[in-house]
């Protein structure tokens, strides 16, 4: 007998303050109750993960954030800190390798047991050099405000083929919305993630966008 597994499961989201502040008409220092928002919505939903993606902020500060988060999702949505593997030891994150990061078998030698590790994958080399990570990020699956206008795609056949390389399941991203859902599922990808998809829309809070987006993909996944 298959297990179903619950659609939101199979959704991540990938912060961006900058663009979830300008999107929610609030100033960026608003950024954090925004983002504490979007995890208290992405956990109640049961939303697989939240990564935490805010290269600019300095340690002291994104630890600081990751452990705010990390109170509010609790156990009910996996916080994922981008790249940071000390900020990820120090909240008792999960860690997300960028496809130029260290070796996910270096990472693993310091990291606590158990710790979910993704890395981001583009092409069915880097699947093939993944090492020991529980899941892969690929992207980019389609044309995305977040890469230039002419930035080269997965799109359904290339997703297949990262798919069908892996030993592990893959989230797709980029460029990805409950539209986009059905290829995505048919290339054989566990799941998709992304930015935009669960941006506010003009009027809306953050955590109803999330919340909308969540059973707008409940409708197409289920």
């Amino acid at each position: 007998m298959t297990t179903r597994v619950p659609a939101a499961s199979r959704l991540g989201i990938v912060s961006d303050r900058r663009r979830l502040a300008a999107a929610a008409g609030r100033p960026l220092h608003d950024a954090p109750v925004l983002l504490a928002a979007q995890v208290e919505a992405a956990a109640a939903c049961g939303v697989g993960f939240f990564q935490v993606r805010e290269p600019d902020l300095g340690g002291a500060a994104l630890l600081a954030l990751t452990a705010r988060l990390i109170a509010i999702a609790g156990s009910r949505t996996r916080i994922v800190v981008n790249d940071r593997a000390d900020v990820a030891v120090a909240a008792g994150a999960a860690l997300h390798l960028r496809h130029a990061s260290m070796p996910a078998a270096a990472v693993r030698a310091w990291l606590p047991a158990g710790t979910w590790v993704t890395r981001a994958v583009h092409a069915v080399h880097d699947v093939h050099a993944a090492g020991p990570v529980d899941a892969l990020i690929a992207g980019t699956a389609a044309p995305t405000v977040s890469k230039p206008a002419g930035s080269r795609t997965l799109g359904p056949g290339g997703l297949a083929a990262l798919v069908a390389a892996s030993p592990v399941p893959i989230f797709a991203i980029g460029g990805l919305g409950p539209a986009e859902w059905r290829w995505v599922a048919a290339s054989g990808a566990f799941g998709m993630a992304a930015i935009g998809m669960f941006l506010p829309r003009p009027g809306e809070d953050p955590g109803a966008a999330v919340r909308r987006a969540v059973d707008e993909c409940r409708t197409v996944i289920d």
